[in-house]
């Protein structure tokens, strides 16, 4: 079995070669890489949405914090 394994990479391999060799494939993948260049940062909505949680768990620390002085006083 172990020695299948190179001979299936290399043909698997060179197989992609001849795919990427042909126009319509070149085509394609240069649509692709405009398209994900042109894109906006994938992770901007999660960090939104982070930042809008960590504010929330902050506000509410602050107000816990004014509540416990509040009783010391």
């Amino acid at each position: 079995m172990k020695n299948w394994f190179p001979p299936l990479v290399i043909l698997g391999l060179s197989g992609l070669g001849l795919a990427c060799a042909s126009q319509r494939v070149q085509e394609q993948v240069h649509i692709l890489f405009n398209h994900l260049a042109q894109g906006a940062d994938p992770f901007a909505e999660v960090n939104k949405f982070f930042d809008e949680q960590l504010r929330n768990i902050q506000q509410t620390l602050d107000r816990l914090a004014d509540a416990l002085e509040g009783q010391e006083a």
